[in-house]
């Protein structure tokens, strides 16, 4: 029923989680949208700035350029009565329901303690593996909170049909980088989101509006294997160079004193 990029998709520089989910947002590259790498340096301010991690996904946002627009901003600007949703994302400026604007008011959904007896999930995986385990959690919150507000009531809250609604997956990173992406657990980790996503399109087409809207699937980067043989870190030769720097964010190094 869809289509798809021939030879995938272009993702901006660098290619990691943060700064191309909102390339994804915003339509601009990490140098015009703010959000640099999951980490960097902010020189002005002299502090490290970390964008992707449990921590602070709430407050990721805090950095991005003001005056950019986002999706939600263009959709809202579009058509001003429209609600728009965002589960699990940190990208969410200017969404009107937002997983992340929970813990920005402190007010927790309630997370399973532990993934036992949740539908759409690899045991073989989920108990020795703790990242899968976490993801595994997180991704069935996504469902729940998607098909909820698409069924008209989540929680304590009823809404409105979404106009546009984004819906963030966790499990296929963390499998991907745990295993590599031909690995058995990457495959499993697949299996279980193609499971979910099928819970989200049956909760659309039980809203009645499956024929008239349009589903994207993007990723935020690629992944292939390294190579083996090449290992170790810049760090040594640098210093041995005689080099003042800073080494920060995956790449990013800073000359000079910091």
């Amino acid at each position: 029923m869809g289509t798809a990029y021939e030879h995938g998709a272009m993702a901006g520089l660098p290619t990691v989680t943060l700064a191309n989910h909102t390339s994804i947002f915003t339509g601009r590259l990490p140098g015009h949208h703010g959000i640099l790498n999951n980490a960097w340096y902010d020189r002005r301010h002299g502090r490290q700035i970390i964008t992707n991690s449990s921590a602070t996904w709430p407050t990721a946002m805090e950095s991005l350029t003001p005056g950019v627009e986002t999706i939600h901003d263009a959709v809202h600007r579009t058509w001003p009565d429209a609600f728009t949703a965002s589960v699990n994302e940190p990208a969410d400026p200017g969404a009107d329901y937002s997983t992340f604007d929970f813990f920005r008011r402190g007010e927790v959904p309630p997370i399973p303690k532990t993934p036992d007896g949740l539908p759409h999930t690899t045991e073989r995986f989920v108990r020795p593996s703790k990242d899968y385990r976490w993801s595994t959690i997180v991704d069935h919150m996504c469902v729940e909170q998607a098909t909820g507000i698409w069924s008209g009531h989540y929680r304590d809250g009823d809404y409105a049909k979404p106009r546009f609604m984004w819906v963030n997956f966790t499990l296929t990173d963390s499998a991907f980088h745990e295993g590599g992406p031909h690995s058995e657990i990457a495959a499993a980790a697949v299996r279980d989101c193609d499971a979910r996503l099928g819970e989200v399109l049956a909760a659309v087409e039980r809203a009645g509006v499956f024929d008239d809207t349009a589903f994207l699937l993007v990723a935020d980067h690629g992944m292939e294997e390294n190579d083996p043989a090449v290992c170790g870190d810049w760090d040594v030769p640098l210093r041995e160079a005689g080099l003042q720097f800073r080494d920060e964010g995956y790449s990013f190094l800073y000359l000079g004193e910091q």
